[in-house]
């Protein structure tokens, strides 16, 4: 077995973790303004090329604007973030997500696959539903070896995401990866509440759904899982 090196937080890294930290802990307020970049290198003991790169990073991350001889502002990040503010804010809660979050993610899931079910139960061929009844019977497979939540989530989102793929929409997938690091937190989740089986059963009646054309009674029924979830979620 090998274990790989240990790689320090560089500065820069740093700063951007402690500035997103005062950000996204309320400590700093949208709107506030912070001090020049001089004051700034002096107050945190870091050179200034460090901190012009470090707003620069934070600035295209959504956390703050900017603007020649306004000065550096803090940006409402809900209005302005983008994939790398909702990471920022993962890693910021450890890895998890408030509620808020996960009813925003799942809608957005519902969107994009729902679209696809319906896309897909319309236009579907012998061979889509064959790829995904061996993406079931992968799963199955893992399943019963009794794999972690992370095997187990990683083959459940296989499934799902061939769905948007052969859907033939080009945006479902590459939004359902987008989204992929942040999936995966829900992804797990999913895994543990229902467990494996139910899992199974699931996909087995979505796959049914499709071959018999029935895209929209897919759509419908992967929205009442989901709103099973959130109503019963930690």
């Amino acid at each position: 077995m090998e274990f790989g090196q240990i790689v320090a937080p560089t500065i820069k890294e740093l700063f951007i973790e402690r500035i997103e930290g005062m950000i996204l802990s309320g400590t700093l307020k949208p709107g506030d303004r912070l001090p020049s970049e001089r004051e700034l290198a002096e107050q945190m003991k870091i050179s200034k090329t460090i901190v012009h790169i470090g707003l620069e990073d934070l600035a295209r991350m959504g956390f703050l604007e900017v603007t020649p001889r306004r000065g550096t502002v803090v940006a409402d990040f809900a209005e302005t973030g983008n994939l790398e503010t909702l990471n920022a804010i993962l890693r910021y809660n450890g890895g998890k997500l408030d509620r808020q979050m996960v009813v925003s993610i799942i809608e957005l899931r519902s969107a994009v696959e729902g679209g696809a079910l319906i896309r897909l139960g319309r236009r579907h061929t012998q061979t889509d539903i064959d790829e995904l009844r061996a993406l079931l019977a992968d799963y199955t497979q893992q399943a019963q070896q009794g794999p972690d939540l992370k095997t187990m989530a990683d083959a459940l989102a296989r499934f799902h995401y061939r769905i948007c793929t052969l859907s033939g929409n080009q945006l479902f997938p590459l939004i359902m990866n987008a989204f992929r690091g942040v999936g995966n937190v829900l992804w797990e989740d999913s895994a543990r509440f229902w467990g494996a089986e139910a899992l199974l059963e699931q996909g087995r009646k979505l796959l049914d759904f499709l071959d018999r054309g029935e895209g929209e009674a897919a759509a419908d029924y992967l929205n009442s899982l989901f709103d099973h979830y959130l109503e019963n979620m930690p």
